[in-house]
């Protein structure tokens, strides 16, 4: 009897890990269409894609598939030996631009504008992505800095005239269309945001506009 109730708990156990796992059913092909992206992708079988292990203080070369708001998209991962991987959700680092698609808050000021000029700047754009001290946050977002060019070793050493030039976070800032945010540990740039958030509130642009 105990062993019949052992193995009943087993089953329940593995089967809420699979739901959690797979939210929604897999169909016979196992797989299913993504929610946030509305593209298939499979989760078994030999057209399955590997999950990328993103890692602390790495550049990954991507492409933006969807812009899902002002610092926030999807890309997919690119390298040369053509290894596919699923679509990874980012969120791009020190920064914060106003809500448009929190299911709790409403569309707040200067927000459709912030998405905007992201989607204008980024939809279909190869980018490359430099993570800091954490590479995901508890949502199992990746987190990036995102470039627009391929950032050399120098670039990344708090040169503040690459990154006000080729750095789209920077970008955000300096155009008014974000504030900063740092969340520790994740504080490489931190300073210089600062610096640009200041330079945009001084200047009027975009949210600080109506101050």
């Amino acid at each position: 009897m105990l062993k019949r109730v052992f193995i009943a708990v087993i089953l329940v156990i593995a089967l809420s890990c699979t739901c959690f796992a797979h939210p929604g059913k897999l169909d016979a092909n196992g797989g299913h269409y993504d929610k946030d992206t509305g593209e298939y992708h499979y989760h078994k079988g030999p057209n399955a894609l590997e999950t990328l292990e993103i890692r602390r203080n790495t550049v990954y070369k991507a492409k933006i598939e969807r812009v899902v708001d002002g610092d926030t998209a999807i890309v997919s991962f690119i390298f040369p030996d053509g290894k596919r991987y699923q679509k990874q959700r980012v969120r791009f680092l020190g920064v914060d631009t106003p809500e448009t698609v929190h299911p709790n808050k409403p569309v707040q000021y200067y927000g459709k504008e912030a998405s905007n000029f992201t989607k204008s700047q980024l939809t279909d754009k190869t980018v490359w992505l430099q993570t800091d001290v954490g590479a995901l946050d508890r949502y199992n977002r990746m987190l990036a800095y995102v470039w627009l060019e391929e950032p050399s070793k120098k670039d990344m050493d708090n040169n503040e005239s690459a990154i006000r030039a080729k750095m789209f976070n920077a970008k955000l800032l300096l155009d008014g269309y974000a504030q900063v945010m740092t969340v520790q540990p994740n504080s490489h740039y931190s300073e210089i945001f600062v610096r640009f958030q200041r330079e945009a509130r001084e200047e009027k642009k975009g949210l600080w506009a109506e101050e």
